[in-house]
């Protein structure tokens, strides 16, 4: 059975397994936790560059899709760039061109993952990160891995899908990588973008493959 990480700040490692039931966050108290997974049998040293948005779509109730920007947003996409590059990786400008592709998303509300699993997380919601979004040629996702999540309000996502993978056997678009960062909130409704900051970091620390 893969076996998966849960960090909190303390980085104190707690491991188990995917088919496991997760902790519930309201025990962590005011730590925030990063969870990380991967294709092992991917080689991340064959990739070379990566396009990444320049939003972060905002998972809410809404219809309507919605998008964190601004300063917080401008921030929080700058510490995902810095990771990136001091791993070797090239930010492009069009996502055509790039090998890898990198999108973020914010959980707002919980309400749209009521009916999980789907075939993925976001199925059904507007905006960003369909298949769609990174080419004609995509016609769903696919997690080479278990992925087992308890989304909370106050939390990051992030997804590494393969861009250069082949469409002609299958048109299954692939995630490499995915992040899930909890407990961003402290204490309030309003995000706290050191937090975030943070989370990111460490999502990088405890994932030594992903290099060039």
């Amino acid at each position: 059975t893969d076996m998966k990480k849960l960090i909190p700040i303390l980085f104190v490692a707690l491991v188990f397994s995917a088919c496991q039931k997760e902790p519930s966050l309201s025990k962590l108290d005011n730590d925030y936790v990063v969870f990380t997974d991967y294709d092992s049998s991917a080689d991340f040293s064959a990739f070379s560059t990566y396009y990444m948005p320049d939003s972060i779509l905002r998972i809410t109730n809404s219809k309507d899709p919605k998008y964190l920007t601004g300063n917080d947003a401008e921030y929080i996409l700058s510490v995902y760039e810095d990771n990136m590059e001091a791993r070797g990786y090239t930010r492009v400008d069009e996502k055509d061109i790039a090998d890898l592709g990198l999108q973020i998303s914010y959980v707002e509300d919980v309400s749209y993952f009521v009916n999980y699993p789907n075939s993925y997380w976001w199925n059904g919601y507007p905006g960003y990160w369909g298949p769609g979004y990174w080419g004609a040629g995509w016609d769903y996702w696919y997690y080479p891995y278990p992925v087992v999540y308890s989304y909370s309000v106050g939390s990051f996502l992030a997804e590494m899908v393969n861009l250069s993978a082949s469409t002609e056997a299958s048109r299954r678009l692939p995630i490499l990588w995915d992040a899930y960062m909890a407990g961003l909130l402290s204490g309030s409704s309003k995000l706290n973008r050191d937090l975030a900051i943070r989370a990111v970091d460490q999502a990088f620390v405890q994932s030594p493959y992903l290099k060039k």
